[in-house]
């Protein structure tokens, strides 16, 4: 149990009262007797009521005022801590700060919660040593050679390398999949754990475990040459199914769509690009380029007539080469574009929920009590102080915690 400054403070009052405030001895009359003696300093006879001769009070008149101010200050003690409880348990759970276990070692500080610091610089716990992590591209622009850079300079013991896998893209559900096998720390990921990744970490005797950091939308793009307002969901859908092939049955130009996926799970079974239609016809059109990362979508769009492309919206509504178009609900021509006038990114769009695909960056971590657990929730925090998300919302995404100015 531990105990707070002001419950310090008043245990040291009422002690040092009590020492102050004496007992008078009926039989004698030693008034310097102290408050918790039984017997007389002077003549050793048991202090008491009843054979008070002197009808001597056993606290003297002189302390009254002390003894009523400790009376008085116990009961405002007691009814703020019945009616701070509420307070403090709420604050807990929503948060449960390690504010009073920095400077502790180890995992067992973080079984309190997350931290919420300033800056880089105070975030406590952070290990020493090299830690890899991987996972979706939609968070590039979180782990930019700026962010980086600050990270490295505050906590020079925690050295941190992207890991990109070399056989296949790096995308969210590869980035999970290497921290289950253990070949990386931790994860970001564009989309939250499926139920089979969580049962797959469970029967390798761990958890796992996800924490919103940030959040964004999903912009889509358009070779420069081709002249649209925007495109539905629907349409979205039909382009990357295959119903729809030429842009003039969206009363376009007569030229065929290039449809470039790079998917973040390149399933088209999952794929959010698919998520209206029915499962018999969630699969990708033939006419489909897949692509290994935004980088090479963009370049890819650029360099085809008709091409159209997506991705998160901060890698994407500043790129020259490309145009962003907007994009409204299913059905709808109230087309919501991912930059606003002053061409910066919408963020009001995703603040308000009008942007139709909006979606949350997580951070993925083993829960396993091994150095892997406190590199994963030593880069949580670090994203989560004022600092990191500070330069999250200078990167183009919108700060998980709050809305900078």
């Amino acid at each position: 149990m531990f105990l707070s400054n002001d419950q310090i403070i008043n245990s040291r009052n009422r002690e040092q009262a009590n020492n102050n405030i004496t007992k008078v001895c009926s039989h004698c009359g030693f008034d310097e007797n102290p408050f918790d003696a039984d017997n007389c300093l002077q003549c050793g006879r048991t202090l008491s009521f009843d054979n008070n001769k002197n009808n001597k009070p056993l606290v003297t008149w002189s302390n009254l005022p002390l003894l009523l101010l400790i009376i008085v200050t116990g009961g405002l003690g007691l009814f703020w801590r019945k009616n701070s409880v509420s307070l403090q348990q709420s604050t807990e759970e929503m948060v449960k700060s390690t504010e009073a276990t920095e400077g502790v070692q180890g995992i067992e500080a973080y079984e309190s919660g997350l931290q919420l610091k300033e800056s880089f610089t105070k975030v406590t716990n952070v290990p020493q040593g090299v830690f890899f992590y991987g996972g979706a591209m939609a968070s590039a622009g979180i782990r930019s050679q700026n962010t980086m850079a600050k990270i490295a300079e505050a906590q020079p013991q925690f050295q941190l390398t992207y890991e990109d896998p070399l056989v296949v893209p790096p995308n969210s559900g590869v980035g999970i999949q290497m921290v289950i096998d253990g070949t990386i720390s931790f994860a970001e990921s564009f989309r939250p754990l499926k139920q089979a990744e969580y049962d797959l970490a469970s029967s390798r005797g761990f958890k796992l475990k996800q924490v919103p950091v940030a959040t964004t939308a999903i912009a889509f793009y358009v070779n420069p040459d081709l002249n649209i307002p925007g495109l539905s969901l629907g349409q979205v859908e039909q382009i990357y199914s295959g119903q729809i092939t030429n842009w003039k049955q969206l009363g376009g130009p007569d030229l065929p769509i290039v449809p470039v996926s790079q998917d973040p799970d390149a399933q088209a079974t999952t794929s959010f690009l698919l998520q209206g239609m029915p499962d018999s016809m969630k699969n990708f059109g033939d006419n489909v380029q897949a692509v290994r990362d935004t980088t090479s979508a963009v370049r890819k769009v650029a360099q085809t007539p008709g091409a159209i492309g997506y991705g998160a919206q901060p890698l994407v509504v500043n790129q020259s080469t490309i145009r962003p178009i907007g994009l409204a609900r299913r059905g709808s021509r109230n087309y919501i574009q991912p930059v606003n006038s002053s061409q910066e990114i919408n963020k009001q769009a995703i603040l308000d929920g009008s942007y139709p695909i909006i979606r949350r960056i997580f951070v993925i971590l083993r829960e396993d009590g091994e150095i892997d657990e406190l590199a994963g929730r030593a880069y949580i925090n670090l994203l989560l102080s004022k600092e990191g998300q500070t330069l999250i919302d200078q990167a183009g995404y919108l700060p998980i915690r709050y809305q900078t100015e």
